[in-house]
Order: C-alpha cells, then sequence, then structure tokens
C-alpha cells in the first residue's frame, strides 16, 4: 500500500520558470498549497480560468497531455502530475501564466527537486484510493493498456519500436515515493530523429533539444549518455503516473500497457470513470505508522540502476 495515509498537500510555495517543449515559449508554474483536500486545480492566470486535473476535460493528446476547458489549453501537463503523483501529493493549486508547462530537462527531476525541498504537509481526514476490482481494458489494434485488481499500485509497460537503436523495452515496478524518485522520475521524454522534421512542421517540438530530450538516430541516441538503459520506456511509466492523476485521486490496482501512449493513458482513466462497477473507493484502515513527510536527507535524486 502506498505510505501516505492522509491527504497531502506542499508546506510552501513552489515557483519554477522555463519554456514549452511544443511552443518554445517563456512560461511559469507556482504551486500553491491548500487548506483542504480539493484535489489538483490548474488556474490560467491570465485568464483566471480553474481547470481542475480531470481526465473528461482531456483534450489533445498528440505528444503530449493538454487540459481544455473554455477555450483554454495547457499543455504539457503529464511530467509535473507524474513528480506530484508519484510524491503522493494531490491536493494543490497550480497557477500557469501561459498555455505551456516548461519543458525544463524534459523529465520529473525537476519537479521532484523542488517538491522535496518545499515538504510535504499533511491535511485533516483520510486518503481515499479507487480500487480496482474488474479488469478495465483499452484497445487499438495490437496496442492496449488495462487495469486489473492488485493491493497496492504496480505497473507493467513494453514499447516496441521497428528502429534497432530503441527496438522492444519492457520494466514492471510496484509504485511508492522512494521507486518513483529511483527509477522513473529522472527518465526524460525521448523522439526519433528521423520524427523531428514532421513535428516540427505541425508546430510541435518547437522548444526540443539534446538539453530537454533524449534523439535516437539510427545507430543510437545522439546524446552524450542514457540515465538509464532502459530510459525510453522509464519515461512511459512516468508519463503514465501522470495521466493516471487525471482519475482524481490515487489508483490501486495492475495497470498493463503494450505500446500505449497519452491517449490510451487517458482513455484508461475515462474507462475506469465511464465504469464504477469495476472499481471501489477505499480507505487504509490502519493509520501509517510515521506520514510521509519529506525529510532534508532525501533531496538526492540522482539517477540510479534499478
Amino acid at each position: 500500500m502506498p505510505r501516505s495515509s492522509t491527504p497531502q498537500t506542499l508546506s510552501r510555495e513552489i515557483t519554477i520558470s522555463g519554456h514549452g517543449l511544443h511552443g518554445n515559449r517563456p512560461c511559469s508554474v507556482r504551486l500553491v498549497p491548500t487548506a483542504k483536500a480539493s484535489g489538483l486545480v490548474f488556474v490560467h492566470t491570465p485568464t483566471g480560468t480553474e481547470i481542475p486535473a480531470k481526465a473528461d476535460l482531456a483534450g489533445d493528446l498528440v505528444l503530449s497531455t493538454t487540459l481544455v476547458k473554455d477555450g483554454v489549453r495547457l499543455q504539457t501537463i503529464e511530467h509535473l502530475l507524474s513528480a506530484l503523483s508519484g510524491l503522493e501529493i494531490e491536493h494543490l493549486r497550480i497557477e500557469v501564466d501561459a498555455e505551456e508547462l516548461p519543458i525544463l530537462d524534459g523529465s520529473a527531476a525537476p519537479w521532484v527537486e523542488a517538491i522535496l525541498q518545499a515538504g510535504a504537509k499533511g491535511l485533516e481526514g483520510r486518503r481515499r484510493f479507487m480500487k480496482i476490482t474488474q479488469p478495465v481494458e483499452v484497445r487499438n489494434g495490437d496496442r492496449w493498456i488495462r487495469a486489473l485488481p492488485f493491493d497496492g499500485l504496480r505497473l507493467r509497460y513494453v514499447i516496441d519500436f521497428p528502429v534497432p537503436a530503441l527496438g522492444r523495452q519492457s520494466r514492471e515496478l510496484s509504485l511508492t515515493p522512494e521507486k518513483y524518485r529511483r527509477e522513473l522520475g529522472a527518465a526524460r521524454t525521448f523522439c526519433l530523429a528521423q520524427e523531428i522534421d514532421m513535428m516540427r512542421a505541425r508546430g510541435l517540438a518547437l522548444g526540443g533539444s539534446l538539453d530537454n530530450a533524449v534523439v535516437f538516430g539510427a545507430e543510437g541516441p545522439l546524446n552524450e549518455s542514457l540515465r538509464f538503459e532502459d530510459e525510453a520506456v522509464r519515461h512511459k511509466m512516468l508519463d503514465l503516473v501522470g495521466d493516471l492523476a487525471l482519475l482524481g485521486a490515487p489508483l490501486l490496482g495492475l495497470v498493463e500497457a503494450h505500446a500505449a501512449g497519452h491517449a490510451m493513458h487517458v482513455a484508461l482513466a475515462q474507462a475506469i470513470l465511464a465504469n464504477p462497477s469495476h472499481w471501489e473507493w477505499t480507505e487504509e484502515t490502519e493509520p501509517a505508522n510515521v506520514r510521509f513527510f519529506f525529510q532534508p536527507s532525501e533531496l538526492s535524486i540522482a539517477a540510479q540502476p534499478a
């Protein structure tokens, strides 16, 4: 089971600035603690539009996850949501001054470091989980994703690219904050070199570079080094954790994915919400011995082999 049995927000505010991966425009994000358990809510500060992090508000899912409400778009939210969900911070006001969140180094690591430095704060009440009781599956040809009953959150992911430099990779883990930090958080987004011209012709990845993405050429990555031998599949799992945050509550189940991506991640979240007979609300029956509050000694996020 996850370590925190009480809802958590941050102990203090965080502001992070950068530029967007796709639009290559400046953007800034302010993470504001909440006084009560109210979920993750984005605020587009130029218009004041509030957009809850919910699957039914997901829009454009090409190469990123986007929330759309009242004509306002917030793009590339998945890395921040992944860091928050991976560290069990599920109640926060997220103020954004543009239509895209900063890409930073292409992973969730900068968000993780900032969250750990700020620290977590417990809120009143008990943490509620969505526990899968019957399988829920989404398929599209040979690509699929499904959620099965499991006591905890376990992820199994397979990617399979017809490119020798990338090929087939698979990984499985039961998610905890520590495992998220050690095994997923530092994995960077990636693409194939042959796709770059196509993406930019569509107005995508205009801010992409080897500083914020792993680019695979015909003979291997163009970057100086990888953070993990299987960094690509780890990043897909990182994305999955962020996209599952759109359920609006932490999930208990085994999630298996084969050649999936943002669209299928969100489709699974939507399918779970559309089938309430396949899951149930539950709480930990015994309080945790120690509340999961971040300590200064936990600030190291260096990538390590699993």
